[in-house]
């Protein structure tokens, strides 16, 4: 009875993690984000049109649920580099305009799963998944010399979850020779219902975008 009770409790985790893609951050995100300090060359004028070169992220994901007065809880954190980059950003004074922009993703995460703050699973999974090219329009505003505060899934990477907040999401500017760099590192948590049943999300990524400049 145990082993299925504990089964039947997995699947309900699993199913939270598998609805986080249906809710909508744009309304109810509550970011803690990073978009102070100073960076080398920070000042230069981002205004230009880039090459996309890749993103680097660390994310982790936690859904917790009471049921059948149990407290459950799933942690699934990856860490990735993009590859097969594709597509151009024309950044503007007030706009991020893409084109063609796609990437895919190969690699591991890594879920842990609790009953009662007690670890009864830890598993690794392929996380793949392949962005096919595509153009979008995200409006920023610009905060200091060295930090943005952009709308829209460009510059947000992608977790296994398959959630990508909308914004507004804090960027800090900094430059590698040509190379612009948006780093994001933010967090929010959130109430969500499935079946019936009520969760809660936290989510935090700390990624890098990477844009060389046309010359």
């Amino acid at each position: 009875m145990r082993t299925i009770t504990t089964t039947l409790l997995l699947s309900l985790v699993i199913a939270f993690t598998s609805c986080e893609k249906e809710v909508n951050y744009a309304n109810n995100n509550n970011s803690n984000n990073n978009t102070g300090g100073t960076g080398g060359n920070s000042t230069q004028d981002i205004i230009g049109t880039y090459d996309f070169v890749g993103i680097s992220a660390h994310t982790e994901s936690t859904v917790t649920v009471n049921t059948g007065g149990q407290d459950l809880k799933s942690v699934t954190i990856s860490d990735y580099t993009s590859k097969d980059n594709t597509g151009t950003i024309q950044i503007t004074s007030s706009q991020f305009i893409s084109n063609n922009l796609g990437y895919a993703i190969d690699t591991i995460m890594n879920v842990k799963s609790y009953t009662d703050n007690v670890l009864i699973d830890d598993s690794d999974f392929p996380f793949t998944e392949t962005i096919p090219g595509s153009g979008s329009t995200s409006p920023y505003t610009r905060i200091t010399a060295d930090s943005i505060s952009i709308v829209g899934a460009l510059g947000a990477p992608s977790d296994p979850s398959g959630t990508i907040p909308t914004g507004p999401v804090g960027v800090k500017l900094a430059w590698s020779g040509d190379t612009l760099l948006l780093k994001i590192n933010s967090s929010f948590t959130q109430p969500i219902t499935q079946g019936g049943v009520t969760g809660v999300i936290t989510e935090s990524v700390n990624g890098v975008t990477k844009l060389k400049k046309h010359q």
